[in-house]
């Protein structure tokens, strides 16, 4: 599909994902973030529901589910922080 955009010129119309997290530099980072916010909201609501299972079943270790946990998200963390100030320009 193509659309008219200013000035009478016909280009493609942008897809629903280029219009949430733009293009070009700005598509990489905004991926990389949403990485990383992901991360943390699925690390802090694993964490929640292993705290309150550990309390329910009175585990005497909670704190060591926590950890593997975030065994699995801290690493994707780190990597998606090293790409975005590793990239030099």
């Amino acid at each position: 599909p193509v659309s008219q955009g200013p000035g009478g010129k016909i280009g493609p119309l942008a897809g629903i994902v280029a219009q949430q997290i733009g293009s070009g530099d700005n598509a990489q980072n905004a991926i990389v973030y949403r990485t990383i916010l992901w991360c943390f909201l699925a690390g802090g609501a694993l964490s929640a529901i292993v705290l309150i299972h550990a309390f329910v079943k009175e585990s005497i270790t909670p704190m060591s589910g926590v950890k593997d946990v975030w065994s699995i998200f801290a690493p994707v963390i780190t990597l998606a922080l090293g790409y975005l100030f590793g990239k030099g320009k």
